[in-house]
């Protein structure tokens, strides 16, 4: 399936997605942005090594590329975004002032909980069995064992383009409080920046 849905008004802007040095979360939008046709859309790995997981040292590196972007493109650069995907396993209590400070800086923040997998998942199930398997899928691990109980190619394109419609459905409708921060449920705000991608498909 294929989109084709761009307004005629909408803001020139380029979308730069910081992940966190994960193979999973690089390749999923570098092919999601190919596979929708999203020019607008770059995908940056943030190197854990050497930020160290540290909350100040990864906004760092994002202040530290939006800056280089000014200097090269200073007269359009002020409509560009920039988004961290952020799982709140691998952070604990430094996810509070990671999101804080991302937002301080109105780079907005792509949140899972507990990874990043539970976006794919919601692909596949709806939004109630999610949450009443919570207790479950409290780990990549039991999350990725989910997945595989339907039949995955491992494409992405296969197995979650053409739902990701569904996934945002699924998603949205299990953030209950889209406007806290934080996501102290099971779920994920990737919807938020799918959302985004696809106004420019």
């Amino acid at each position: 399936m294929r989109y084709s849905r761009k307004p005629q008004n909408l803001i020139p802007r380029k979308v730069f997605i910081f992940t966190e040095g994960s193979v999973t979360e690089q390749r999923y939008f570098q092919e999601f942005n190919e596979f929708f046709k999203i020019p607008q859309a770059r995908v940056r790995v943030i190197d854990r090594e050497s930020t160290h997981s540290s909350p100040d040292s990864v906004i760092g590196y994002v202040i530290d590329f939006q800056k280089s972007i000014r200097k090269v493109e200073s007269d359009i650069s002020a409509h560009y975004v920039y988004w961290l995907v952020v799982d709140t396993d691998r952070w604990g209590a430094n996810l509070a002032k990671t999101v804080d400070d991302a937002y301080q800086r109105n780079f907005d923040v792509a949140i899972s909980n507990p990874c990043f997998e539970i976006w794919l998942l919601l692909h596949y199930q709806d939004a109630d069995s999610v949450k009443d398997n919570e207790s479950v899928l409290c780990s990549k691990s039991a999350i990725n064992q989910a997945i595989h109980s339907n039949r995955i190619s491992g494409s992405n394109e296969k197995d979650y383009f053409a739902k990701t419609e569904t996934a945002i459905m699924n998603s949205r409708k299990l953030d209950v409080n889209p406007k806290q921060r934080l996501l102290p449920h099971i779920g994920t705000r990737i919807y938020n920046l799918a959302s985004l991608l696809l106004e420019y498909a």
